[in-house]
């Protein structure tokens, strides 16, 4: 019984919050914190959207970590390997609102990233160096970006 409680209990623990029913936390930014390694599913969408990058990793002999990041309703999964990052802009990056469909953003960037809960919607904050892209990445089937000075 307690081994079943306990199973149970582990189980729970790795679905996603919203699976959990959980509402969007409007008014609050939180990290992207690339903590996970990919579930089987994350595993599959990175292979299929990220399919030509993971080529040109393979075709260079080099390794490529696969890095997972969760939040309410949106999957980050980076895609990382000196074969496909680039110095000034950061290791390809897919964002997912629903894992089965395609991603609703796919470009590069380093890893600190913030997504934004606001009553328009959910976005995805990126900072490159001195620009800083907002990316609404909720209610649309492609992310809407728009770049804007970073703060000082």
């Amino acid at each position: 019984m307690l081994t079943t409680l306990r199973i149970l209990a582990i189980s729970l623990s790795l679905l996603p919050p919203f699976a959990a029913g959980a509402e969007t936390p409007v008014g609050r930014a939180v990290f992207a914190d690339f903590a996970f390694d990919p579930t089987t599913a994350e595993l599959k969408a990175a292979e299929r959207w990220g399919s030509d990058l993971l080529a040109r990793a393979k075709a260079a002999g080099r390794p490529v970590r696969i890095s997972v990041a969760r939040s309410e309703a949106t999957t980050l999964i980076s895609l990382e390997s000196v074969a496909i990052c680039e110095r000034a802009k950061g290791c390809p990056l897919l964002v997912f609102r629903d894992i089965t469909k395609p991603p609703v953003l796919t470009r590069s960037s380093f890893q600190n990233l913030i997504l934004d809960y606001r009553d328009e919607g959910t976005f995805l904050v990126i900072r490159v160096w001195e620009t800083v892209t907002e990316c609404r990445i909720s209610g649309v089937p492609k992310a809407i970006c728009r770049d804007r000075p970073a703060a000082r």
